[in-house]
């Protein structure tokens, strides 16, 4: 993460940003240390895992029991009675990102509300060749800390026909993860200032936090790529647009958005001069356009800036109304409007927070195509003779004034 953070600040002094600074923020800091599990009966084959970040370890000796296999959480309250002593083990159904983290996130504490040991738990994707996946969670204050794993789609499946099977598997599980407390990360930022008014900010962003599994080429590295690319487009061309165009990188997104909320925190009193706030975290491929987090008025007026775009997207191109991201959110629910860049990401969860997150997936034609759509509206934003944020009032005096 130290490297990161230098290379980020290296990088915006090399494309030529007129100013480039670190903010600090208190994150937490958590170690994976080793990592192993094994099927121990009825039949004896090693399992492939990988601890859940926050996770609490399972102390030097590790932990062996009996597998209690469930498929959701409704199931587990059914079968509460089954869970002492036992390891849990989540083999849920794949019902998208949004509702599927939920076991990952969330899982710990409820087996061990029901006196379980440890929770593996099915990788939260929906296709896997063999990778498990990584990511967050986090223990309630009323329950036990136990420790918490992923493991491969395969393996999942595998421990739960044995379960189904009444053949009792058995698991022994060894994790070193510890929480040492906070430590101090940095947000990176660089300005590319306004020729008519550079107190007013277009931000572009990316997380520079990623997994310590794969090299997280999707998530974040692209975008972290994508925004540095769009300003130093801006830069290439000798565009100089009349307000700010402002990249951030931000730390520890991954671990619960501390970076964002420290951006917030920083730069509170002057929200109102953000014109917008764009995230790339999706990954790098084919672009679909933009949500926006944002009123009607503004959105339409987005829409018909960055409709000219599309030209550069392979396939469908649209701007309408969602979120943005888990960084610029509390800047965005502070009233800064929000866009989101989207893509296709129909395979990004196959490579999400695991060892097959690397560059070999980036599809360079692609990823210049986002850079294009980023800068474009970038520009577009930062260039405009209307400031987006006054769009509404105005709008709104004109029609009261009889005007269209």
């Amino acid at each position: 993460m130290k490297k990161a953070i230098e290379w980020s600040v290296r990088s915006m002094k090399e494309a030529g940003f007129d100013s480039v600074w670190t903010e600090p923020v208190t994150v937490p800091y958590w170690t994976r240390g080793n990592e192993w599990a094994r099927c121990t009966s009825p039949l004896e084959f090693d399992l492939h895992l990988s601890g859940m970040g926050l996770s609490d370890g399972t102390g030097p000796d590790g932990i062996e029991a009996e597998i209690l296999a469930v498929r959701t959480f409704d199931e587990l309250e059914a079968r509460a009675d089954e869970a002492e002593g036992k390891i849990v083990l989540f083999n849920q159904p794949w019902e998208g990102y949004g509702k599927t983290v939920r076991y990952r996130v969330g899982g710990a504490s409820a087996a061990a509300r029901h006196g379980a040991v440890a929770v593996l738990i099915r990788s939260v994707t929906g296709r896997s060749l063999g990778a498990p996946h990584t990511g967050m969670m986090r223990y309630d204050d009323d329950t036990p800390r136990i420790p918490i794993a992923a493991l491969t789609v395969e393996d999942a499946g595998r421990l739960y026909r044995l379960a189904q099977r009444g053949l009792k598997p058995v698991v022994k599980l060894y994790m070193e993860a510890t929480n040492h407390g906070e430590t101090t990360s940095y947000n990176v930022i660089g300005d590319i200032r306004g020729r008519e008014h550079p107190e007013e900010i277009v931000l572009l962003s990316g997380h520079l936090d990623s997994w310590d599994v794969g090299t997280c080429a999707q998530d974040d590295g692209a975008g972290v790529a994508l925004s540095l690319g769009a300003a130093q487009l801006i830069l290439q061309q000798d565009l100089h647009p009349r307000r700010t165009v402002r990249v951030v990188h931000f730390t520890c997104e991954e671990m619960g958005g501390f970076g964002g909320r420290a951006y917030l925190e920083a730069h509170r009193f002057e929200l109102d001069q953000h014109i917008l706030a764009l995230e790339s975290d999706s990954g790098s491929f084919a672009p679909l356009g933009f949500t926006v987090d944002a009123d009607s008025l503004m959105i339409e007026h987005l829409s018909r800036l960055a409709m000219p775009l599309g030209r550069v997207a392979p396939g469908e191109w649209k701007i309408h109304k969602g979120g943005s991201g888990v960084d610029v959110g509390p800047i965005v629910r502070a009233g800064v409007p929000g866009v989101g860049h989207r893509v296709d990401t129909t395979h990004y969860f196959d490579v999400h927070h695991s060892l097959a997150d690397t560059f070999e997936k980036i599809d360079p034609d692609i990823l210049a195509r986002n850079v294009a759509v980023i800068a474009g509206l970038a520009f577009s934003v930062a260039d405009d003779p209307v400031s987006l944020r006054s769009i509404s009032s105005e709008i709104a005096d004109s029609t009261v004034d009889g005007g269209h």
